[in-house]
């Protein structure tokens, strides 16, 4: 039988392969979202109008505060969007390899316990300590 733990490691292998490979990406978010201009003779008034847009917001945080950039259909949303799902995939992988080292570490300490099991030794006849060091026969004060 194989080991065990090479087989994870091979798995984990491949997936630091694939991380360091990652392209571009970013933290953040991405958003899509329909207005209404708040003219009472628009059709974005009536209560069936989804409102004008779509208007797109990338959200992300910079030192602690939340920053928005407002985009526009084209190029530009187009590689930010890329690169937020490429930023998901990554925490994705990521958590997978965090399952994967954990499990590897698990079968790397049961082995090591099955290793001690098998070294163990005869235990000597000669007692450990005798009662008397335990209690001090002298005291001082």
């Amino acid at each position: 039988m194989a080991n065990p733990t090479s087989k994870l490691e091979a798995e984990r292998s491949a997936m630091l392969h694939d991380l360091a490979t990652t392209g571009d990406m970013r933290r953040g978010s991405l958003t899509e979202c329909y207005r209404n201009c708040g003219k009472p003779t628009c059709a974005c008034a009536a209560p069936d109008h989804p409102g004008h847009g779509p208007y797109y917001a990338f959200t992300r945080k910079v030192n602690g505060k939340t920053k928005t950039q407002q985009l526009r259909p084209g190029p530009l949303l187009t590689k930010i969007d890329r690169e937020v799902e490429t930023y998901r995939a990554f925490r994705a992988a990521c958590e997978q390899l965090f399952d994967i080292n954990e499990v590897l570490c698990d079968a790397r300490l049961v082995e090591a316990a099955g290793e001690k099991k098998k070294r163990r030794s005869v235990p000597s006849s000669r007692p450990r300590s005798s009662a008397r060091s335990k209690r001090s026969s002298g005291r001082r004060l």
